[in-house]
């Protein structure tokens, strides 16, 4: 059944014909379609409109459509990503789903899955963004990789810093010590980690939750993780993790 609600999709593909076929099939669907030819024409398109969801073709002129779902996730985390591409091996796959991608489809692919498969997605979305609205919490999406702020800044994170923000997350409201965070961000080197890269990686992740707030320099009324003295750390307010 196709979700009642519209979705905004955007669709880019290079074949003319093909592009213009999915587009009438999808909006048999009831499914809003805009169709474009590159990336140069879907950065153009989107710097005024909304979408949903982007379709993209990996064998795109210029750019391709790895490289343009690796920026649309970092750019535009809420939206959705599917893959809808000729090449099937299992690398490529593989490679489409770090980029990015939520769904990977392989051309020729029925318009009625296509369909399905956009409003499945566009479903999950909504129920992500609801949930975000509903709590007004922090937000850890991506394994760690960005977080979203009450007031839905988006902020990427390194590494160590999602690494970090995972455990405080897990153990909201809790002091955590220094000792278990480096045991497990480090546990080959809980010996001989220094502990002033902790403390440097704190600080620069603190300092990121402040700019993700719209606050500029040291706020310790409104900084989530609190330094707890002789003890560790503490994340103090309201947070969700997404694991997909």
């Amino acid at each position: 059944m196709i979700e009642k609600e519209a979705v905004n999709v955007i669709l880019v593909e290079d074949n003319a014909d093909l592009r213009e076929e999915l587009i009438f099939q999808l909006q048999i669907s009831k499914i809003n379609v805009t169709g474009v030819a590159d990336g140069m024409q879907l950065d153009q398109y989107m710097q005024n409109h909304h979408y949903d969801i982007a379709v993209l073709d990996i064998g795109l002129p210029g750019e391709n459509g790895l490289s343009i779902a690796q920026r649309l996730r970092q750019s535009h985390s809420n939206m959705g990503i599917i893959m809808l591409t000729a090449q099937d091996a299992i690398d490529t796959r593989l490679e489409g789903f770090s980029s990015g991608a939520d769904i990977y489809l392989v051309k020729p692919v029925d318009t009625r899955e296509l369909a399905a498969q956009i409003a499945a997605l566009h479903r999950r979305l909504n129920t992500t963004n609801k949930s975000l609205q509903v709590n007004n919490a922090w937000y850890l999406l991506f394994g760690g990789r960005e977080i979203i702020s009450p007031n839905k800044h988006t902020i990427s994170l390194t590494h160590m810093e999602g690494q970090l923000m995972i455990i405080l997350a897990k153990h909201a409201g809790k002091t955590v010590s220094r000792e278990m965070l480096i045991q497990q961000i480090s546990p080959e080197e809980t010996n001989s980690f220094d502990p002033r890269r902790l403390e440097v990686c704190i600080s620069r992740l603190r300092q990121k939750l402040l700019s993700s707030l719209s606050i500029e320099g040291s706020n310790d009324a409104q900084q989530p993780i609190k330094t707890v003295r002789a003890k560790g750390y503490a994340f103090t307010q309201l947070i969700t993790i997404e694991n997909s």
